[in-house]
C-alpha cells in the first residue's frame, strides 16, 4: 500500500532497495523503463522514507553506511551525498523535483547548502499543512504536485513557484493525506498503492500530467 516508502522515481533513474521482490522490480522496470539504482540506506529497505532524490542526485542521512554510499556512487553521473543532521527520514522531510526543493524548517543553512549542491536546485525551508513532513505530504514531478488536503494557500503558492508546477490538494489509499507514501511517480508514469480509489487515481494522474 505504501509503495512510495520503498522507491523514488526520477526522470533519469529509479532508486529502490535491492531486497524488493522480483515481481516488484519487474513492475518498476516496465512502468518507468529507466535504470534501477539499488541500495539499502542505513541498512533499511524503505529508501523512499530515508532518502530524497531528483534527476541530479540522491541525498541520504549520515547513518548511511560506507558500502551503501559506494554502491550508490558507482552510478558516476549521479551526485550522492549524506546530510549531517539528526533528522534522518529525509524522504519524509524533503520535497524535490528537478526545479527546486523544500525541506523541514529546522535544517540549518549548511545542510540546505549541501542539499542544494547535490540536487543542483534551490532549497528553501517550508511546511505543508503546517507540518514539516513536506516530503510525505506531497508527490511531485516536473508537471504537477498533489499535496495534503490541509495545505494552506501560501504553502501551495510556494510549491508552485519553486517547483514550477501546477499544485492541487488530494489523497491516496482511500483518504490518506500522505500522498508521497502512496505514490511513486516521475514525468512519464506512476504507481499508486492498491487501496487508492478510482477517483483518487484519476485526480493524481490529471495533476501530474498523465491525462
Amino acid at each position: 500500500m505504501n509503495v512510495g516508502a520503498f522507491g523514488i522515481a526520477t526522470d533519469r533513474f529509479v532508486f529502490v532497495s535491492p531486497n524488493m521482490s522480483e515481481k516488484s522490480l519487474d513492475v518498476l522496470e516496465k512502468t518507468f523503463n529507466l535504470p534501477l539504482v539499488q541500495s539499502t540506506v542505513a541498512t533499511l529497505d524503505a529508501v523512499g522514507i530515508v532518502a530524497a532524490a531528483n534527476s541530479n542526485g540522491i541525498i541520504v542521512p549520515y547513518t548511511t553506511r560506507d558500502e551503501e554510499l559506494a554502491q550508490l556512487s558507482e552510478n558516476t553521473d549521479i551526485n550522492v551525498g549524506w546530510i549531517d543532521s539528526k533528522m534522518t527520514a529525509l524522504g519524509n522531510i524533503v520535497l524535490a523535483n528537478d526545479n527546486g526543493a523544500i525541506c523541514h524548517p529546522e535544517f540549518d543553512a549548511k545542510a540546505r547548502k549541501k542539499m542544494a549542491d547535490i540536487l543542483d536546485v534551490e532549497v528553501v525551508p517550508g511546511t505543508v499543512a503546517r507540518l514539516p513532513i513536506v516530503g510525505a505530504n506531497t508527490v511531485a514531478n516536473a508537471q504537477g504536485a498533489v499535496v495534503h488536503p490541509m495545505a494552506t494557500d501560501q504553502e501551495i503558492d510556494v510549491i508552485a513557484e519553486l517547483l514550477k508546477v501546477v499544485v492541487e490538494v488530494g489523497t491516496v489509499n482511500r483518504g490518506s493525506p500522505y500522498i508521497r507514501l502512496g505514490v511513486v511517480a516521475n514525468t512519464d508514469g506512476m504507481i499508486a498503492g492498491e487501496e487508492t480509489t478510482g477517483v483518487e487515481l484519476a485526480h493524481i494522474s490529471q495533476v501530474l500530467g498523465f491525462v
